[in-house]
């Protein structure tokens, strides 16, 4: 593989793989390049829906999404992430989060297939929570390393859905790599465990706009076919909503810790 970072603290662009004759040395070296980069770029890919699902197969079991439509019926845990023109937001652009931190096990990669792009505009952001927590003080560290936070699924009024809800440590470490990261996101996190909102809501405040700090941060620039794989355990990502006038079609399978 060639491997080129784009900034000191997260993401790389990756060439010479073929998604769709990927062999188990392959996998493992994409692997761990993601465990070192976080989130990766794979330029001039072509794959169906059936050949993403096997693909996130090779990572870890399928994540079938329990409050969401957008699933195809003969291949379910591939999502189309599809914005029409003059919509007024991407899918899952709310804010800055990590996909499926609300069940356990959780969300671990996600991959996104490009597959109708706008010309301009339409970026995905991502940001590192293992660069994030390693820039906070060391008194920081020991009090955020006691703490779990809850994360919860919204459902459509904005009520938090009980069935979907998970607690995790607010600190995670990396089992490849062996560094510590956040683990918390404005979208599904509602308070710490054994604290009320209101206690939590300055510590987790902070915590957010640490994360969104743009030094810790990368952008990418989709193409049709490009392909982009994450770690949701150690970053956060936002779709930009910059353009309104093009169609933009994506498809989406998410694969759970094992």
């Amino acid at each position: 593989m060639n491997v080129s970072p784009i900034t000191e603290k997260i993401g790389a662009i990756v060439n010479d793989v073929d998604f769709s004759q990927l062999s188990d040395q392959q996998k493992q070296e994409v692997e761990t390049t993601l465990a070192k980069h976080l989130v990766l770029y794979f330029p001039n890919q072509s794959l169906d829906r059936f050949q993403l699902s096997q693909l996130g197969h090779k990572f870890g079991p399928p994540f079938l999404h329990p409050l969401v439509d957008n699933g195809f019926d003969d291949c379910p845990d591939v999502l189309e992430l599809r914005r029409e023109p003059q919509a007024e937001a991407v899918f899952g652009g709310a804010s800055w989060h990590a996909d499926v931190s609300w069940l356990k096990p959780g969300g671990y990669i996600s991959i996104l297939h490009g597959k109708v792009v706008p010309s301009v505009g339409g970026d995905t952001c991502f940001t590192s929570s293992i660069a994030a927590f390693e820039s906070l003080s060391d008194g920081m560290k020991t009090i955020l390393r006691n703490l779990k936070a809850i994360h919860s699924y919204y459902g459509p009024g904005g009520e938090i859905d009980e069935r979907y809800s998970a607690v995790y440590p607010v600190v995670r470490t990396n089992p490849i790599t062996g560094v510590e990261g956040l683990f918390v996101n404005r979208m599904f996190v509602t308070q710490f465990e054994g604290m009320s909102v209101a206690e939590s809501e300055p510590i987790l405040e902070y915590l957010y706009r640490l994360l969104e700090e743009h030094r810790f941060s990368c952008r990418f620039r989709w193409e049709a076919g490009g392909v982009l794989m994450w770690d949701n355990r150690f970053t956060l990502h936002y779709p930009i909503n910059d353009n309104r006038r093009e169609l933009r079609v994506m498809i989406r399978t998410t694969c759970l810790e094992s």
